[in-house]
């Protein structure tokens, strides 16, 4: 950069040196800008899926799901492990199985194998009719009512039951840590795994 507005070449100096200041604020000024918009941008972006089976979309915001997100899946997965017949019970389970947590699979396939075996020597059907369902970071509480038939026609069971299904979230992949029974005693609460 050469200005030539002064006679002396020290004036011209100290003027190009000016400009040359003026030019670095004004490109760090236009940096931090650029870098606050960046971070915004990056900080309040929302991620939409729409997965297969699902019956929304589904939006993450700050790595957390939306509400539909996890309302569809605990209906998804309340359907998958309590609502079967002999002839369907093993593809369900199975499919129930994807969801859960490395850690928790090796307990909860065993645990769901047995019930399918169970449900295809005794030919028991059954139906869950989820009437609640309420949620927080971890555990989802479904409250509804079960009904368990044999054979055909004949009605075994129709209570009510209140399924926990623990959860969580990891790089937006949902998986089940645990299902479990809440059953309501006389000493209080108590829980029976599944």
């Amino acid at each position: 950069m050469k200005t030539d507005r002064f006679l002396q070449r020290a004036s011209n100096l100290f003027a190009e040196n000016r400009l040359l200041k003026f030019c670095f604020v004004a490109m760090a000024i236009a940096y931090c800008f650029n870098s606050l918009m960046v971070f915004r941008a990056v900080k309040y972006q929302r991620t939409i899926l729409i997965p297969p089976k699902l019956t929304g979309s589904i939006e993450f915001v700050h790595g957390q799901p939306s509400e539909s997100y996890i309302l569809d899946m605990s209906r998804r997965i309340i359907n998958l492990a309590a609502t079967y017949s002999p002839a369907t019970v093993r593809g369900q389970l199975d499919e129930l199985l994807s969801y859960y947590a490395p850690e928790s699979y090796p307990n909860a396939s065993e645990t769901w194998y047995s019930l399918a075996s169970r449900v295809e020597e005794s030919l028991v059907c059954s139906v869950f009719y989820v009437e609640r369902i309420t949620f927080n970071n971890k555990t989802i509480e479904i409250f509804g009512n079960m009904r368990q038939y044999a054979g055909d026609t004949s009605v075994l069971d129709s209570i009510s039951r209140t399924y926990l299904v623990d959860y969580r979230i990891n790089d937006g992949r949902f998986y089940i840590v645990s299902i479990r029974e809440k059953i309501e005693g006389t000493q209080g609460k108590q829980e029976k795994g599944k």
